[in-house]
């Protein structure tokens, strides 16, 4: 597969408001063999990844990269799993300011080698149990659809 990786906060020119503008700058301008990883600068692709995607025959318009979530170097098992679309070819699209999704939302390939998410710093979801409980609700949410 001819692919590119894009850290959005090296590679996107300005600051990003929308993210799914941004994402979109790069997407609408691939050719139709080509590919984008979307890497964000708090994100590694290991070379396990980069590898692997190298060698794949594209058969769908993205892939879902599974990644490992940590929050200050520790691993948080509330946020594990956790599948985004981050190969992606010039047939999507992305909606939404933060925390954008993917349209068509079918089809599209899984990759279980994962990107390592490190976010440093303070927590952005505060409020004690009422905060666990709710993420405890999204990773329900989330493996009943099968991200």
């Amino acid at each position: 597969m001819k692919f590119r990786v894009i850290d959005l906060g090296r590679d996107y020119p300005g600051h990003i408001t929308d993210f799914a503008d941004a994402r979109n700058s790069f997407v609408k301008d691939l050719l139709d063999d080509e590919y984008l990883l979307f890497v964000d600068s708090d994100e590694e692709a290991p070379k396990m990844l980069l590898d692997y995607i190298g060698r794949l025959k594209p058969q769908f318009p993205y892939y879902w990269v599974r990644r490992i979530e940590l929050v200050n170097n520790k691993y948080v098992p509330v946020f594990n799993p956790n599948y985004n679309g981050r190969l992606c070819s010039n047939r999507v699209r992305f909606i939404g300011r933060v925390h954008e999704m993917i349209i068509p939302r079918e089809p599209h390939g899984v990759i279980d080698i994962p990107i390592i998410h490190n976010h440093t710093g303070p927590a952005s979801y505060r409020g004690g149990a009422q905060s666990g409980l709710k993420l405890g609700l999204l990773k329900v949410r989330e493996v009943v659809r099968g991200w």
